[in-house]
């Protein structure tokens, strides 16, 4: 797990008070092994939890919700990613196999509305599933790689 703000920040915040982790970590009533966790980047403390410390280290709520503000970002970042990567893969498919077997479909545009729905709705059917895994690739690509750094510059 990369380094959050307030991994980086919660150990400084702890002995600026006078704190060891484990009275800290008695006072929140959890083990001092979760405060080390949290201070390493290895988790993120309960929001009741962040409620007390911020209380405890007299530090602002904000300051230590950025941090999974910016995480809940980075996923939405990464949905959007694979969901547009999705799309455009499977339009791709279709549009290929549709040139592919252009001979099939010559006479599409003399049919009736319903009878061209049909077969966009069958050829969508036979092609959805050919683009769930690239999709998926390019979103957790961007989820681990990508948005990280971007972030960093």
């Amino acid at each position: 797990m990369d380094k959050s703000i307030l991994s980086l920040k919660l150990k400084e915040y702890r002995k600026q008070k006078g704190h060891t982790q484990e009275e800290l970590a008695e006072l929140l009533d959890v083990s001092d092994k979760s405060i080390s966790k949290w201070e390493l980047g290895n988790g993120y403390p309960s929001k009741k939890n962040m409620m007390k410390i911020s209380e405890l280290l007299d530090v602002s709520l904000e300051v230590l919700m950025i941090e999974e503000q910016a995480e809940d970002t980075r996923l939405k970042r990464s949905f959007k990613y694979a969901l547009v990567s999705y799309f455009i893969i499977i339009s791709l498919t279709i549009l290929i196999r549709g040139i592919k077997e252009a001979d099939r479909y010559k006479d599409i545009l003399s049919s009736d509305v319903s009878e061209i729905m049909k077969i966009v709705i069958v050829n969508f059917g036979q092609n959805i599933y050919i683009a769930i895994v690239p999709a998926l690739i390019i979103g957790l690509v961007s989820h681990f790689y990508l948005i990280p750094r971007q972030e960093a510059d």
